[in-house]
């Protein structure tokens, strides 16, 4: 079942015409919307015929959970080693934003077309609203286990997520899709700049970086190592 721990999203091969469709239709998601974009419009972009695109995908639909579960199933696996693992609350949210501010900015596929409330709302995307309703609350119980251990002062943590997710988004705004020139330092600014509202004692921040920075260096291994 999707999004169940252990779940991954089935690789893909970027360069493969399954790839250039994904690719081409999260380009056009993001610039004219699910409803603004049809097979043709994205059979069109990768320069192949309609019917050659049904070979690969039914429908519409599925370019689209495709793309959603490529983008949340990651970042549900990594939510769930963060609260698993032996480490502060502070470093698990600050880790965590900055992974999800990297992997969405050096992806491929520009995810900012999404997460539409419209979109996501029609039946088809059940098993996707209910993979995204399991994001946030597995980053809502990260940031009150935080608040319940002292770390993180008394806030509403939907607020924080969702202001969490804001400043990811715009991250990609800002580059400009997957295509635009990365800022590197953005995953680290971002994950400060989101810990540092929360946190009860700011003055430990800089010590947080340094382990983020480090575990990102080293490819994000288990805490401690």
């Amino acid at each position: 079942m999707k999004y169940t721990p252990g779940w991954q999203p089935t690789p893909v091969d970027w360069a493969s015409t399954r790839g250039r469709i994904l690719l081409a239709a999260s380009q056009l998601f993001a610039a004219r919307g699910y409803f603004g974009t049809s097979t043709r419009d994205i059979a069109d972009a990768v320069s192949i015929r309609q019917p050659s695109l049904f070979h690969h995908f039914t429908a519409k639909q599925e370019i689209f959970r495709t793309l959603v579960e490529l983008d949340l199933g990651p970042s549900i696996d990594r939510v769930r080693q963060r609260l698993a693992e032996e480490s502060t609350w502070a470093e698990k949210l600050h880790l965590t934003v900055a992974c999800d501010v990297r992997e969405i900015l050096a992806q491929p596929f520009d995810a900012r077309g999404l997460y539409q409330d419209a979109v996501l709302a029609m039946p088809e995307f059940d098993e996707e609203r209910r993979g995204i309703d399991l994001f946030h609350d597995l980053v809502e119980t990260l940031i009150r286990s935080g608040t319940d251990a002292g770390e993180f002062v008394d806030f509403e943590a939907s607020f924080v997520l969702r202001a969490a997710n804001g400043v990811m988004f715009e991250t990609l705004r800002e580059q400009g899709g997957p295509a635009g020139r990365m800022r590197v330092q953005r995953p680290l600014q971002a994950a400060d700049f989101v810990l540092r509202a929360v946190m009860v004692d700011p003055t430990d921040l800089p010590r947080i970086r340094a382990v983020t920075e480090n575990r990102l260096v080293k490819g994000v291994l288990p805490a401690g190592r």
